[in-house]
């Protein structure tokens, strides 16, 4: 095949006009962490494509729990001094982990503020917690210490008869065995879907090329050059070459590097994180619990515009990775969790509003039955795949870091051909200054910004605008009728005939009601 080293941008997610070119580094996967490497890489002077089979964010970067947390979990176990001090290797690892955590989580503070939401926290200790509170202000004092000081924790531990002033704390079960609760600030990724979006973009205004609803393969390599086949949504196919790829497929990576003809070891492991949301009383507003489930692991109720959702579940999970969403045993632990949390607020399954569910891709290792969260960058030359890369247990909150990891080992090896740019990491806000209508009146979203959205953020389907580029489906009851007017803008940009555009609304609400909506509800 004749590589070509220069050629015209192709048309939005076209892959058939790449056809021959060679890109230093193809990024497989356009979750928050290939966008994120595809960004860092571009800025730093390489050629890039990056391929997405589906939609920018539609994984598990749309999945999580959504937090910016402050690294305290990193420090959760079963009796946690005992468990450190037989395994200091997991405490070295945990505050590794926790620094870099602190150190994303101030990052994110400071530059993207439109993306972020301060919230507070509360932490119970009870006679029989597997923490003292001397133990809490250890772990916060270590926090503290493991990042600079300009977004605070705001740390204060509270007495029982203090902390049971507050609404949320009363409702706790077993206050009489209360010990005390810390009381902190923990962040809220807002968007972690949008902020995948503007981080696609940036990329593109660094030079790279984006390409969504694109399967990419990986061929053979020659001359160092290793051929990736490309197939869009529409029976465009291209063949490009690639001197670094980047799988950051996720729980995809297996599946990704089991296709070559000489298939790796087992990466990844993947565990299923569920979640609910309800309509807690109005006082409780803007404020979570973190705590420890009945499986002594981490455990949250978290704020959501108006609403809290409770979770996640950490189960294994070996199911279709193409169709996660939330079960009926997930639904029925979920409630029962919440009821052992707030047993005086009789939550049942009537007042769960909506659900989603994602799969973590951790690190597989088997002296971990759960997966190892240590975010590893695998280099798969020493087992066939030269200049292959996949990153396993990268979390949403350190995607930026994830990228500077990415750059520094693709500065060993290669360099860049140009001096790059420099990163603004500027949120792309919807459309400033439009008269034109909004979807509702209680929206910010206007239709130029759905039209916006295909022109130029790649949005093809009507999940796409309603849920990952303009937020609205998880924070809104979306009626039929703004259903219909964003299908008449998107009808018009993208050239669908009536039965397609039909096809479309029905498709959306099919994916909302399996993907988001409660088990057994019809």
């Amino acid at each position: 095949m004749m590589m070509r080293m220069n050629a015209p941008s192709p048309r939005l997610d076209d892959p058939g006009s790449l056809d021959g070119r060679v890109f230093d580094v193809v990024v497989i996967g356009g979750g928050i962490v290939g966008a994120s490497s595809a960004r860092e890489a571009a800025a730093a002077g390489y050629s890039v494509l990056l391929v997405e089979k589906d939609d920018f964010g539609s994984g598990s970067t749309s999945r999580s729990s959504r937090l910016l947390h402050c690294g305290l979990r990193y420090f959760e176990a079963p009796r946690p001094m005992r468990h450190f001090a037989r395994h200091p290797g997991r405490l070295v690892t945990s505050l590794r982990m926790a620094r870099a955590g602190m150190r994303e989580r101030r990052e994110m503070v400071l530059t993207a503020p439109e993306r972020v939401r301060p919230l507070d926290f509360f932490f119970p200790v009870y006679d029989d917690s597997p923490y003292a509170p001397w133990q809490l202000d250890l772990a916060f004092g270590l926090l503290r210490r493991l990042a600079p000081g300009d977004v605070p924790l705001d740390y204060r531990r509270m007495r029982r008869a203090e902390a049971l002033k507050q609404p949320m704390v009363a409702a706790l079960a077993h206050p009489d065995r209360l010990r005390g609760v810390a009381r902190f600030t923990e962040y809220q990724f807002d968007w972690p879907e949008r902020i995948c979006i503007d981080a696609v973009l940036d990329a593109e205004d660094a030079g790279a090329v984006a390409l969504n609803y694109t399967q990419a393969t990986l061929g053979a390599i020659r001359d160092g050059v290793r051929s990736v086949a490309l197939a869009g949504r529409n029976g465009a196919v291209a063949e490009v070459g690639a001197r670094r790829v980047l799988t950051m497929s996720g729980i995809w990576i297996d599946r990704v590097l089991g296709a070559t003809d000489a298939p790796p070891r087992r990466r990844v492991f993947g565990t299923k994180g569920a979640h609910i949301v309800i309509r807690l009383p109005e006082e409780y507003r803007n404020q979570g619990i973190t705590t420890i489930n009945s499986q002594g692991e981490p455990f949250y109720c978290i704020p959501w515009h108006g609403l809290h959702y409770i979770g996640p579940t950490e189960t294994p999970y070996d199911g279709d990775l193409d169709d996660i969403h939330v079960d009926a045993a997930d639904l029925e632990f979920l409630l029962s969790e919440t009821d052992r949390l707030f047993p005086g607020l009789g939550v049942s399954r009537a007042d769960v509003l909506r659900t989603w569910a994602g799969v973590r891709p951790l690190t597989y290792h088997p002296a971990h039955p759960k997966g190892n969260r240590d975010r590893v960058l695998h280099d798969l030359g020493r087992e066939g795949l030269d200049g292959v890369y996949a990153m396993t247990a990268a979390p949403v909150m350190s995607h930026r870091g994830s990228g500077r990891m990415v750059v520094e080992k693709l500065r060993a090896s290669l360099a860049p051909k140009s001096d790059g740019a420099t990163l603004a990491y500027r949120p792309r806000l919807p459309l400033a200054k439009s008269n034109s209508a909004r979807l509702a009146p209680d929206m910010a979203y206007t239709l130029a910004d759905v039209r916006h959205a295909v022109r130029r953020e790649h949005a093809r389907t009507l999940m796409d605008v309603l849920y990952r580029r303009s937020g609205i489906g998880l924070r809104h009851d979306v009626t039929d009728d703004q259903i219909a007017r964003t299908a008449d803008v998107m009808s018009e940009e993208m050239g669908w005939s009536d039965a397609q555009r039909a096809r479309e609304i029905e498709s959306y609400k099919a994916d909302v009601a399996h993907l988001f909506g409660v088990p057994g509800r019809a």
